[in-house]
């Protein structure tokens, strides 16, 4: 999906009913525009999280994002994403972006399935503020899943500065977990970006680029 249409296409999926005025395809035309338009603790929380479904037996997800319009406190990338998942996250920190691979397990009161607590893992972190282009930062994430029965639902995570030299980051094997009971069913890809300190800033997305292999 390279975005260039003014209406996504309905492969996608948001995570919660969409905040329309924080999103956008036309303007910046050829990028998805997500902006944060509410203080959070965390990805769980976060509003305009733009979702794809995961395909067996193999699979793949890729995004390139233009991180320069990001604010302080924002948190931006791309996740392998259920009640259990796994996360890069670019982070804005005064003038640092770094790069997290977590670990991140939400608990949800059974009632109502507010949000009641996020575990959450840091396993890898790559310092990016010297590595990108100070005035047009852009990096790219992909993720890889495997549904294949001998690898048990695993997902592999990457980074580039140029997206055709990928670095492994983070866990290796990541073990997906098929939930029904939080959220829904197998994991999702997913591209988020919100604040932890203040609202306005935003990420565009370039591309989201998928391969599947052949069943």
């Amino acid at each position: 999906d390279d975005f260039s249409s003014p209406k996504l296409g309905l492969h996608w999926q948001w995570n919660h009913n969409p905040v329309d005025n924080a999103w956008s395809l036309t303007e910046r035309p050829g990028f998805l525009r997500l902006k944060t338009n509410r203080v959070v603790e965390n990805l769980y929380l976060a509003p305009n999280t733009l979702t794809q479904r995961m395909e067996g037996p193999t699979c793949s997800g890729s995004i390139v994002m233009d991180l320069t319009k990001m604010k302080d406190g924002d948190c931006a990338g791309l996740a392998a994403f259920n009640g259990d998942s796994g996360v890069l996250t670019i982070k804005k920190n005064g003038k640092k972006l770094t790069l997290e691979m977590s670990e991140q397990k939400v608990q949800l009161e059974e009632r109502s399935k507010a949000v009641t607590n996020v575990d959450e893992k840091v396993i890898e972190t790559i310092d990016l503020t010297k590595l990108v282009n100070a005035k047009a930062p852009k990096v790219w994430l992909r993720l890889d899943g495997d549904f294949q029965p001998r690898h048990g639902d695993a997902a592999n995570f990457y980074y580039s500065l140029d997206g055709e030299q990928w670095t492994q980051i983070g866990t290796k094997n990541y073990r997906m977990i098929f939930d029904y009971r939080r959220f829904f069913m197998g994991s999702k890809f997913a591209i988020f970006n919100y604040a932890t300190k203040k609202a306005g800033g935003f990420v565009d997305v370039d591309s989201f680029t998928y391969s599947v292999a052949e069943k």
